[in-house]
């Protein structure tokens, strides 16, 4: 993304700058870097790239890449019946040293068992249990549910594979919220603003899509002078994809 965008100041830069040129041999054209088109790209505001800790095979593959899924279906799973097995153990000795302590404790009232006896019973039962839950919440990540509606964007991963501890395996986008990073010249800050309106024609699609400025980049390029603005469509946009780009023609406040 860093490298399309800085594809796109360069471009900006160059068509201004072609801009100033225009305006020093022909005087009589006001505000020539006005026509001058500004290019952008459209991103996803839901994606995730997706990874896992646990040390087991995957049971099922519910996505392929490109495939879309709705929310609160499977992505995938995996085979998680070790784990299983070990928080069954854990729960087991989690109620055996709670046995322990019930039994101190009636003991302690005839004087059977002293009062640090039944401290550590109580301790060792404390431990368990802990050491019972943190098993227990590694099932949760046996299986994968879509956060959204959206796409499988990339897949590296097999059926029957063990994936790398940490390394993503698994990236999603939605195809619900969608947003244009336009990069503009800084001066047109004077007149773009929160609510600024904009036509984005998409270069994949041919189309041209009505958009509001809904908020400006928090620091200008000193070099190129230029600033990111981004906007959202104002209708919802089926044939866009995340990714494309295209050109934003702004109207003025003063027309």
């Amino acid at each position: 993304m860093r490298v399309a965008f800085g594809l796109l100041i360069g471009f900006a830069a160059a068509c201004l700058s072609a801009a100033g040129s225009v305006r020093a041999t022909e005087p009589g054209l006001v505000a020539a870097d006005e026509a001058v088109p500004v290019r952008g790209v459209i991103r996803a505001l839901d994606q995730a790239a997706l990874s896992t800790e646990l040390q087991a095979r995957v049971d099922k593959i519910g996505f392929r890449e490109g495939q879309a899924f709705k929310k609160g279906e499977l992505l995938i799973s995996f085979d998680c019946e070790r784990y299983r097995a070990e928080t069954q153990s854990a729960e087991a000795v989690a109620r055996e040293m709670q046995l322990t302590l019930e039994s101190n404790q009636q003991l302690e009232k005839f004087r059977a068992v002293g009062k640090h006896d039944v401290e550590i019973s109580r301790a060792r039962v404390d431990k368990a249990e802990a050491e019972a839950r943190s098993l227990k919440s590694r099932l949760q990540f046996c299986e994968i549910f879509a956060p959204y509606d959206g796409r499988v964007a990339e897949l590296t991963i097999n059926q029957y594979e063990q994936p790398q501890p940490n390394k993503p395996f698994l990236v999603i986008v939605g195809n619900s919220r969608l947003e244009v990073e336009i990069i503009v010249p800084s001066h047109w800050l004077s007149w773009i603003t929160p609510g600024t309106p904009l036509t984005f024609g998409v270069d994949e699609t041919k189309g041209s899509y009505a958009a509001t400025v809904v908020r400006i980049g928090a620091t200008v390029d000193a070099v190129s002078q230029m600033v990111k603005v981004i906007a959202t469509f104002n209708d919802a946009v089926a044939d866009v994809l995340p990714g494309m780009s295209g050109a934003a023609q702004f109207v003025r406040p003063n027309g």
